[in-house]
């Protein structure tokens, strides 16, 4: 829109001087000659081919005068393209020469100057404003992870709080009331009374049972309460236009950070799912080897934002790589068919 609202202008100052020079010529047929070739050097982007454009215009200005007068129109695409070369064509002007051309074809090469100085800074603006959006990007899945990482803090910070409540509870209430229970052993081999056997009798198995009551509890408070395999499966029906197939084959009890990574990790593999491929199925599996665990994420994708999911400004494939790096694993990924994440976790 710049471009047109500046060769507008430059069409008027040529007509208006063509007119005041040359009252009685036939102007028309020098007016839409000088537009069709401002148009073509418009129109083609190739050096190549504008270079035989100007030098046949330049031709028709030394066998008909009045065509020097749109010369201004033709030197405002000359600058663009050659930059300061475009000044090498100024004598043409002195083939019918004018002041007030002059003056009109300096003034069309300052506006170039400007238009390409203003091109040059737009398409640097473009440049930072884009590097802009993407570090703000980076910036706020940056800010959800820490919050992710934040939330793990407080809960590992509370579980190691219940298990110093757990040993205690071990140590002092657990020993006090295993010794009862010998003590009441001891008494029954020493008593001869039916009665006294009898309430003794009773007197131990309710000290069982509370002993039983208190090892459940301590059980609880060590076994932490995030259920991975429930926690997972909330997430695949909280993504219904999925199809998910989840295998969870995991026998033992797992730490809680484990249990926390193991889940972020299945996260990201359903949030790259959605946001860089247009896959309709994905299957999550994992499984529990003698030695380590192996977690396999793949989906049906096509068409993958591949730079987006292997960026190293991003978040998914990054902490995913950290996650393997923590727990003494690795990982593996390729696009083959869908996208197919293989994650190994050693135990310790």
């Amino acid at each position: 829109m710049r471009r047109l609202w500046e060769k507008s202008l430059n069409i008027v100052f040529c007509l208006y001087n063509t007119y005041n020079m040359n009252p009685n010529e036939n102007l028309a047929f020098h007016f839409i000659i000088s537009i069709i070739f401002s148009l073509a050097l418009d129109l083609f982007n190739d050096k190549r081919i504008k270079i035989p454009v100007y030098i046949f215009f330049f031709i028709m200005c030394l066998s008909h005068p009045l065509f020097t007068f749109y010369l201004p129109l033709i030197l405002y695409n000359m600058y663009l393209d050659f930059g300061k070369y475009a000044l090498i064509s100024l004598p043409f002007i002195f083939i019918a020469f004018s002041p007030l051309n002059l003056f009109i074809s300096l003034l069309s090469i300052y506006i170039a100057a400007m238009t390409k100085e203003y091109k040059i800074l737009f398409e640097e603006n473009k440049i930072v404003r884009d590097a802009l959006k993407e570090d703000a990007l980076y910036l706020q899945k940056y800010n959800e992870q820490l919050k992710i990482d934040r939330e793990k803090n407080i809960q590992i910070a509370i579980l190691t709080e219940r298990n110093r409540i757990a040993r205690q509870l071990h140590d002092s209430i657990g020993h006090g009331i295993s010794s009862s229970i010998l003590q009441v052993e001891a008494l029954k081999f020493i008593t001869t009374e039916d009665k006294v056997l009898e309430r003794l009798d009773v007197l131990q198995e309710t000290l069982k049972r509370g002993m039983e009551d208190i090892r459940n509890s301590i059980h609880n408070l060590y076994n932490e309460s995030l259920d991975l395999e429930r926690q997972i499966e909330k997430l695949c029906s909280h993504t219904p236009s999925l199809d998910i197939e989840f295998i969870y084959k995991i026998e033992g009890d797992l730490s809680y950070d484990l249990k926390f990574d193991i889940l972020s990790v299945v996260r990201e593999g359903i949030t790259n799912c959605v946001r860089h491929s247009n896959a309709t199925r994905l299957k999550i599996s994992i499984l529990e080897q003698p030695k380590f665990y192996t977690i396999i994420i793949k989906d049906n994708g096509r068409n993958f934002d591949e730079k987006a999911l292997t960026s190293t400004k991003g978040i998914g494939l990054v902490s995913i790589k950290e996650i393997a790096y923590k727990h003494g694993g690795f990982v593996n990924y390729k696009f083959d068919d869908g996208f197919k994440i293989h994650l190994t976790l050693m135990k310790e």
